[in-house]
């Protein structure tokens, strides 16, 4: 019996096709897909156009998202960027024709805005771990001090398998294969962490083994509840997970560390995303002031 493949064309069958061989890190894209794919999905991709692209984008500036308020510009932005990396996707597997030109070229983004970024003092992050070890789920205090130590994202936190966790080695560490931007990532332990790891670790735990995990040992675990109810017992307001990503490299200007090594740490592939923590590195350029015009 002859096997034939068809090779996917439309919008619907290379989002599929993508879903299937691409590790999601972020929870939203899958939805932000079927944005496109509900509208487009019987249309080959090579054929999307820039009108189709514009009456996308309009929508969604003129209609309340799910939760009944208008989209900010930002969010809209996601929803590009969902796209975006679908049209990646279908570059990197010659899906679309040579020369072909993206839709949304010469189609401006919304103005991001980066606000005042939300990070934990010290004792709003004692307060945080002290409520977090009275959770149900015992690995909780683990996920959020990590967290914080590292600065990785929530979905590489969670797809971190035991062979990820580097121990012994003079340099403990924890890597991941591919972040949200596509890119191999080293994030070194502190000696606390090391202990925690080991300490937690199932005795008949595989390299392959999910860390993050509750009852269903294949998928990790939804700990939203526990943490949105460790904060509300530690009296902390205006924190979400992604705010232990903000201590993490805020933690770092304060201390002194440059804006390069803070982008290193973070994964940022442009020095434009860690410029929101310019502002805490005083300490680093006063260092280098003094060291510069202070001599005598």
């Amino acid at each position: 019996m002859k096997i034939t493949f068809e090779t996917p064309k439309t919008v619907a069958e290379i989002a599929a096709v993508f879903l299937s061989f691409t590790p999601v890190r972020d929870p939203m894209l899958k939805s932000r897909l079927s944005f496109w794919t509900d509208r487009y999905g019987d249309k080959p991709l090579a054929d999307l156009s820039a009108d189709d692209v514009d009456a996308a984008l309009a929508e969604l500036e003129t209609s309340p998202g799910p939760s009944g308020k208008m989209l900010s510009g930002p969010t809209i932005n996601r929803y590009r960027m969902a796209a975006h990396s679908l049209l990646r996707f279908a570059r990197q597997k010659r899906l679309l024709p040579r020369g072909w030109v993206s839709p949304f070229d010469h189609i401006p983004q919304h103005k991001e805005n980066p606000g005042k970024v939300r990070f934990l003092t010290p004792d709003e992050e004692q307060r945080l771990m002290d409520a977090a070890r009275v959770q149900s789920w015992v690995l909780l205090p683990l996920l959020i001090r990590l967290a914080i130590v590292t600065g990785l994202r929530r979905g590489a936190l969670l797809g971190l398998t035991w062979g990820d966790v580097i121990l012994d080695d003079s340099t403990p560490h924890v890597r991941i294969e591919r972040t949200k931007n596509d890119d191999p990532h080293v994030s070194p332990l502190t000696p606390d962490l090391v202990q925690e790891f080991r300490r937690m670790r199932r005795i008949k735990a595989k390299d392959c083994d999910l860390i993050f995990t509750g009852k269903h040992l294949d998928r990790p675990h939804d700990f939203r509840h526990g943490f949105n109810e460790a904060c509300k017992l530690a009296g902390i307001e205006g924190v979400t997970f992604h705010t232990l990503r903000h201590t993490s490299c805020s933690r770092l200007a304060q201390a002194g560390v440059d804006i390069l090594q803070i982008a290193e740490h973070a994964g940022h592939r442009s020095l434009s995303m860690t410029r929101r923590y310019s502002h805490l590195c005083v300490k680093g350029r006063a260092n280098t002031v003094n060291a510069v015009f202070a001599g005598g």
